[in-house]
């Protein structure tokens, strides 16, 4: 026997109030005064403007060139990486918007920031999101070798990255707190690079880090995520040169004249593999998202 309408009706409507409730709006918090987002202009005579080049001002505005939506979610939603995003339609990593939007605070925070973000996308490009805990493909990092020596290009570091790293944040924290400009960055020499530098070449990418961020550097190569499961600890100094195809899978052919796979260069050169493997992990998935109208 057909349910009743009404019955059906309710079941339908609590179904849909569930999937909305569950779609995360912004949380209340400060939001942008005016905000400007037009299509950025095709780029001629060759030259490539960076791509979400991003200037923020003391007051909480913020002006972005070549604004890619993806990237924008990712700011909006700290610690999502761009490959843990579910249902983002491909104009949102494809188009090109300048961005730029006026605030009024006097001394904003990070917090304050990712919420005016995140308000801005909801209002402007419609979004609504969640988070899932999902099952999803995967790489371990491990040891190559039974007796666990490692390769030419992976030795350890007396620099303590992680030490380095909180003593730059607490002098930015104490920076903003007093109103002061934060401490400039070091310059960036590739051929002397300061302690705890990473950075990328035209081959691959070398500096100063942890295995766990070796791992998350892996990933865009592997296509994967990476789970660093070699029990090092501390911190190595990696030099690593591979192969320009991204993502292509550990069985498919590097480019001719290029260098070797990535994953043969893990083994050879770091001493470590990467094993196809599951893992658990938080992922993003959009929900709602349109293109912004001009204005």
């Amino acid at each position: 026997m057909r349910p009743p309408r009404v019955a059906l009706g309710l079941i339908l409507a609590a179904t849909l109030a569930h999937v909305i409730g569950h779609a995360q709006a912004p949380a209340a918090g400060p939001t942008f005064d005016v905000v400007s987002v037009k299509p950025s202009p095709p780029q001629t005579g060759g030259l490539v403007f960076r791509i979400n080049a991003v200037t923020q001002r003391p007051d909480g505005g913020v002006t972005i060139a070549q604004a890619i939506v993806q990237l924008l979610i990712a700011s909006a939603y700290p610690g999502t990486d761009l490959n843990d995003m579910v249902g983002l339609p491909a104009w949102a990593s494809d188009d090109r918007y300048d961005i730029s939007a006026t605030a009024s605070l006097s001394s904003p925070t990070n917090d304050d920031r990712v919420a005016m973000m995140r308000a801005m996308l909801a209002d402007r490009f419609r979004l609504l999101a969640h988070t899932e805990h999902r099952e999803v493909s995967s790489f371990d990092l491990v040891l190559a070798r039974d007796d666990g020596k490692l390769g030419p290009n992976l030795t350890p570091s007396d620099v303590d990255c992680e030490a380095l790293a909180a003593a730059r944040r607490a002098a930015a924290e104490e920076a903003r707190r007093n109103g002061t400009p934060p401490p400039p960055p070091t310059r960036f020499d590739p051929n002397a690079p300061p302690p705890c530098a990473m950075f990328g070449t035209p081959t691959g990418f070398r500096g100063d880090m942890s295995i766990d961020a070796l791992a998350s550097m892996l990933r865009g190569q592997a296509g994967r995520v990476v789970v660093n499961k070699t029990g090092l600890r501390g911190t190595y100094r990696v030099s690593l040169t591979f192969s320009r195809a991204l993502g292509r899978g550990p069985d498919v052919a590097p480019l001719p004249d290029d260098g070797p796979s990535v994953f043969t260069a893990v083994r050879e050169q770091l001493g470590l593999k990467l094993d196809p493997s599951r893992t658990e992990r938080d992922v993003l998935v959009i929900d709602r998202l349109e293109r912004p109208t001009e204005n």
